[in-house]
């Protein structure tokens, strides 16, 4: 099993209970040690359980953090996702700037990505794509 950044929405079905992401996640920190994840998709879920005004959610939340390590953007990430933006607005094809900087993340890290968003991730080359909402996705 390959080191894999995590997205948003893979998150979020973990944080609603999902059967098939909690067993890829359990496998995962078998292999693994840490979730690795964007601090754009820490904002995104953070934000989502502010808004909801949810302790249990929040406190179950920063209990998962304790597993998770945050990958900031830096230099290489940024110069790295204009790139990606530059080729996607070129092919008419552009997507959500948070989406390109979570997998310009990854690819500068060498991760594949874990998302159901499959649609917008395989439009970025380069991007190896798992999705856990699938429990036959190895």
């Amino acid at each position: 099993m390959k080191k894999a950044h995590i997205d948003t929405n893979i998150l979020s079905a973990f944080m609603r209970g999902n059967g098939a992401v909690r067993y890829k996640f359990e496998q995962y920190l078998q292999v693994h040690n840490t979730v690795t994840i964007s601090v754009i998709s820490y904002y995104e879920i953070m934000r989502g359980i502010k808004a909801l005004s949810n302790p249990r959610k929040m406190e179950a939340f920063h209990e998962f953090m304790s597993v998770c390590e945050i990958e900031d953007i830096d230099s290489d990430v940024a110069e790295r996702a204009s790139d990606i933006y530059e080729t996607l607005r070129r092919e008419g094809e552009l997507i959500e700037d948070a989406d390109i900087l979570i997998a310009s993340t990854a690819l500068s890290r060498g991760l594949s990505v874990v998302t159901d968003n499959e649609k917008h991730f395989n439009r970025i080359s380069g991007t190896t794509i798992e999705n856990w909402l699938y429990k036959n996705d190895d």
